[in-house]
């Protein structure tokens, strides 16, 4: 059995693997002030509710955005499971992905979605992350990560917005069904759900003028599916795709035995 695990800003997403299928699956908010014993203790609740024996897990894969949880989720897959976790980077996907034309570096959540894209949707294809941030990657028809676009999430946008404004109720990002809000709550939620609507295919258009042909569109991330319901662009939703590029990537460089 295979551990995934993908540690986000806001959230932390965790998939245990039996061959291809993935067995399990939860998603738990992050937290950069616990401990490894708190965080080795939380993983072992999770296991035990679906009766998982921690010493089962026979590998151990992570990507992070959060530096400071590497070292933390690394100390709990040693603690727990008695197995060394593998961080991802740009420099193991090998033949998965060709990151050779990319300046800089590229982050691991970033990485694990481009390989999961390639592998099940394949070349061309374009994966739009809709967490934290709402991130665009770019592969293009030769299996190149040509790059792409970061920028504030639907999320962080709403909590910069309601920290700057006095007096705004509680908002519940769902469509509201109408391009003009009749009310304070309905305005924010068109001014966030079809702006990010509205901007991702946008950007989508620009992306497949410049490459000079049209792909396939995967979004993931927390706010994905609600976001493609009301998209023009995008074709696929795939809530796990991070997890499966973790999975690829494992079996590609670690194959369990």
């Amino acid at each position: 059995m295979l551990l995934t695990i993908d540690v986000g800003n806001t959230h932390t997403v965790l998939g245990t693997w039996h061959d291809d299928e993935l067995t399990y699956r939860w998603r738990v908010r992050t937290d950069a002030s616990q401990t490894a014993d708190q965080a080795r203790i939380m993983l072992n609740s999770l296991f035990a509710l679906d009766g998982i024996v921690p010493r089962d897990v026979e590998g151990v894969i992570l990507a992070t955005v959060v530096p400071a949880l590497n070292r933390l989720w690394s100390k709990v897959a040693l603690d727990l499971c008695g197995r060394k976790a593998l961080s991802i980077d740009s420099e193991m996907v090998g033949s998965l992905l060709n990151v050779s034309t990319y300046e800089g570096r590229i982050g691991a959540d970033r990485i694990a979605d481009a390989v999961a894209a390639r592998a099940h949707y394949g070349d061309p294809v374009i994966v739009v992350d809709l967490g934290t941030a709402t991130n665009i990657e770019v592969i293009d028809t030769q299996g190149r990560f040509c790059g792409g676009v970061i920028a504030p999430g639907v999320e962080t946008s709403l909590n910069a917005l309601i920290s700057h404004t006095a007096l705004l109720p509680a908002i519940e990002m769902t469509d509201p069904g109408t391009a003009i809000g009749s009310s304070t709550v309905q305005a924010i939620q068109v001014g966030m759900m079809y702006g990010e609507v509205d901007r991702i295919d946008g950007l989508i258009r620009r992306i497949w003028k410049q490459l000079g042909y049209q792909t396939a569109v995967v979004a993931t991330g927390g706010f994905g599916r609600a976001i493609a319901t009301l998209s023009q662009t995008v074709t696929a939703v795939d809530p796990d795709l991070t997890l499966r590029g973790l999975h690829a990537i494992y079996k590609a460089v670690s194959p369990l035995e």
